[in-house]
């Protein structure tokens, strides 16, 4: 398996002060044979806050039946334990890596991308510019998975806060979709954009747009519990998934969970034929 550290120096720690000067990328794999390519897959992306309630977050996984048919799970706000207990438990390939340490929780805080199917080769991009008050600088992880014979990419990201100018935020999110300008394939790109109002979630759109990524329309409402993270007169929509090669279905937002304050977000997506081998 092969990794490509985009603007980060490969090694292991984090350096004081919440910067990422190396990171270390966690995999791990499934010894059993991949599932046949099927007609659908259904994803889920969920900010599990500072990997605090893993356990009674696979226990809401489980309890959903839109939850726990998840095929490719895109998670933020991970510790290294947290993306390896729920990857075991639902039997998934996994890769994550580090953005920093939580001031908060003191844990590592980073994304993590989780398959059924095998992940072939992964991307850690560190996000342009730095958060004011820790210098540390958010990431996206990016995993090619082997949908039997079919590669698609699928990218969790998780942009800086309000604390950070709009439109620094809305060039992080550029800078992951930039990573896929020479991807032929299927894409899923999803997680915690720190969208607090309507205009960003539209400039978020438009700019995603321009490589033909489409939103997952979800259900209208919020996506996290805190009803501070927000816009005053608007809901908290943070959270969003987009595609490209795929055809959207049935997709919700799991508003019963409560292991985190963000809401799990799932969609089911038609698989697309593959394309036929050159002669």
């Amino acid at each position: 398996m092969a990794c490509l550290c985009l603007l980060v120096l490969t090694g292991c720690g984090i350096k004081t002060g919440y910067i990422p000067e190396q990171v270390t990328v966690h995999r791990g794999a499934v010894n059993e044979p991949p599932p046949a390519r099927p007609d659908s897959l259904h994803v889920l992306c969920w900010n599990i806050q500072y990997a605090i309630e893993v356990d009674k977050a696979l226990q809401e996984i489980k309890a959903d039946s839109n939850m726990a048919a998840a095929d490719i799970i895109l998670l933020q706000e991970m510790d290294p334990k947290g993306a390896r207990r729920i990857a075991k438990d639902l039997g998934m390939h996994h890769v994550y890596a580090a953005a920093s340490v939580s001031p908060q929780s003191k844990n590592l805080f980073g994304n993590a991308v989780l398959s059924r199917w095998p992940i072939v080769e992964d991307r850690i991009l560190t996000l342009p510019h730095e958060t004011l008050l820790t210098g540390h600088r958010r990431i996206a992880v990016s995993a090619d998975i082997d949908l039997a014979g079919l590669p698609i990419r699928a990218i969790s990201i998780h942009t800086a806060t309000m604390i950070m100018d709009q439109q620094k935020r809305v060039e992080q999110a550029k800078a992951a979709r930039d990573t896929l300008g020479g991807f032929e394939g299927p894409v899923i790109i999803g997680g915690d954009f720190n969208t607090v109002s309507e205009y960003e979630g539209t400039l978020l759109r438009q700019t995603l747009r321009r490589l033909r990524l489409k939103q997952v329309r979800l259900p209208e409402g919020p996506t996290i519990a805190n009803k501070y993270k927000k816009v005053p007169g608007t809901d908290p929509v943070l959270d969003h998934l987009f595609y490209k090669e795929f055809t959207a279905g049935a997709s919700g937002v799991a508003r019963q969970t409560t292991a985190s304050d963000h809401y799990p977000l799932w969609v089911v997506l038609a698989v697309p034929a593959a394309a036929p081998e050159k002669e």
